[in-house]
């Protein structure tokens, strides 16, 4: 009997109580009425996490949209039982077998195992998006074996953030490693409810056809792949909008064993009777044009054309934060899920009855240098403030100069340390990255404060530069701070007391509430106000 993603148990998860538990996807709500709900998601691998709780908006948005803003309301204020998410679920049970004779989740159509030659075999570690670069979360050589669960997660995880693979390997709808932005609710259900898109904005042409209701419109491994020869692209008018979320750039078909063994999944732990410990793979899966536009993902501009947000070196700071909050002509367009929250809580005040404080956006993504090589998995949280519209262009462009001044900071910080350490002779090439990660992550509590101090500024039509000009002392206090500290630390060797004089000196002046620079980037009149 097939390994079902809709029957079987295969998500870990952890309720408010802290225990931990193992459900089907019909199961999300289960211990809401007893004030128990299930609060997140529980796999040891983060990126794991990450990737089911596009899996699980992903099903429910499928199976289960709401037709408009009251049934969207409608759910949100009474969410649905078990039963009614098992029949929702059911509807599509058929396409989601994991293994046996059929078709297979995220698995080609018509690729068959016994097409292939014992070489062409590929150890199940490479599903892992680490395997294939360097070791991050486990060792080379260590997933030898991996259970159901995880390998369902697995093939999702990597078509869905899939980085080059070599010639014909296709890239994820959104290029390799996309960040996501998840609003986040109080308990697990609520975070992916908050997240689900009313059907009349979701269904257009502008996300796809939804004219087009077929399983294969739908889930690409339930036809023959579109292949990718010759620069062919899946088109946006061929196939139903929620193809988004079940994109499968990668040919893959699992090596499944007819024998059984006990033995234990060297990711989870979970002891297992039918190891799977590889597959092969084919080149030339989908490949996806410029006009998709994942509904999780926040796009910036580049010249005439937006691309999604992917993990750089160093994380995400908050200088992402107006990127993944606004929508801005200068910068690109947020999350259409972020969008969407900033519309219902404007307009419907009952949203806000359902958080204690403020909302949060959830964002991860991995960090892979050259669309190639995966380095770290980086995650966190920010808070979604909310603007009201009259006062939202004001509040979008002083945020967006607050977080200018402060990379402008950052740099006079890395240039005057590298003026104090090196002397005019040396070439340095260094990046001093370190400096830089210790400046956003020291910095970043008191950003959010000015956030908030600014929306009640502008709210009561107040003087803006006060606020500008706190925010640029406490950096420019923060800026000498780090300068003294890695100025004259002891891997320096021996230091040269007027070089470090002369650029801290310079530093000061560099950051000075009087220099062009600064009033420049802050927008500061030319007198400073007085109280």
């Amino acid at each position: 009997m097939a390994f079902n993603l809709i029957h079987e148990r295969w998500i870990p998860v952890q309720k408010k109580d802290g225990t931990k538990e193992t459900i089907a996807p019909w199961q999300l709500t289960e211990g809401l009425e007893l004030e128990n709900p299930i609060v997140e998601l529980a796999f040891s691998r983060p990126d794991f996490n990450g990737a089911l709780i596009q899996f699980l908006i992903g099903l429910v948005q499928t199976t289960m949209p709401p037709k408009n803003e009251r049934a969207w309301k409608n759910v949100l204020m009474n969410p649905p039982s078990p039963k009614i998410l098992k029949t929702a679920f059911e509807k599509v049970a058929h396409v989601f077998d994991l293994d046996g004779k059929g078709s297979r989740f995220m698995q080609d159509y018509e690729l068959k195992v016994e097409d292939f030659k014992k070489k062409d075999e590929i150890p199940i570690e490479m599903l892992l998006l680490e395997s294939q670069g360097r070791d991050l979360f486990i060792k080379s050589g260590t997933v030898k074996q991996i259970c159901r669960s995880c390998l369902a997660t697995a093939l999702f995880t990597l078509q869905t953030n899939a980085p080059q693979g070599g010639r014909g390997h296709r890239t994820s709808l959104r290029g390799g490693g996309p960040l996501t932005t998840i609003v986040g609710g109080k308990y697990l259900w609520q975070t992916i409810w908050l997240n689900i898109i009313e059907s009349e904005e979701f269904d257009n042409e502008k996300h796809g056809n939804a004219m087009k209701i077929n399983d294969a419109d739908i889930f690409p491994w339930m036809a023959p792949t579109c292949t990718s020869e010759n620069g062919r692209e899946v088109s946006l008018s061929n196939v139903n909008p929620a193809r988004i979320f079940w994109a499968m750039p990668r040919r893959i078909v699992v090596n499944y064993p007819p024998d059984e063994k006990d033995c234990v999944c060297d990711v989870c732990g979970s002891k297992i009777k039918n190891p799977i410990s590889s597959y092969f793979t084919k080149s030339y899966g989908e490949a996806y044009g410029e006009l998709w536009r994942h509904p999780l993902t926040p796009y910036y501009n580049n010249k005439d054309r937006k691309f999604p947000y992917h993990v750089n070196e160093g994380g995400i700071t908050y200088k992402y934060w107006p990127g993944f909050v606004f929508n801005s002509s200068e910068i690109g367009e947020n999350a259409l899920t972020i969008h969407k929250f900033h519309e219902r809580r404007l307009k419907l005040s009952y949203v806000d009855s359902f958080f204690k404080h403020e909302p949060r956006i959830w964002f991860f993504g991995y960090d892979i240098h050259n669309n190639i090589l995966t380095r770290c998995w980086y995650e966190g949280q920010m808070p979604l403030i909310t603007v009201e519209e009259n006062l939202k262009i004001d509040y979008e462009q002083t945020t967006i100069q607050l977080v200018k001044i402060s990379e402008y900071i950052v740099n006079n910080i890395k240039s005057c340390i590298k003026l104090a350490i090196f002397d005019s002779n040396h070439n340095v090439n260094g990046s001093f990255s370190f400096v830089e990660s210790r400046f956003w992550k020291d910095t970043e509590p008191e950003f959010y404060n000015i956030l908030y101090e600014l929306h009640k500024i502008i709210l009561n039509g107040e003087n803006k530069a006060e606020t500008k000009l706190k925010w640029l002392n406490y950096l420019s206090r923060k800026a000498v701070d780090l300068f003294d500290e890695y100025s004259q630390s002891d891997f320096i060797g021996i230091a040269n007391p007027k070089r470090i004089a002369d650029a801290r000196r310079d530093l000061l002046k560099y950051n000075s509430k009087n220099g062009k620079k600064v009033k420049e980037i802050l927008d500061l009149p030319l007198k400073n106000p007085t109280k």
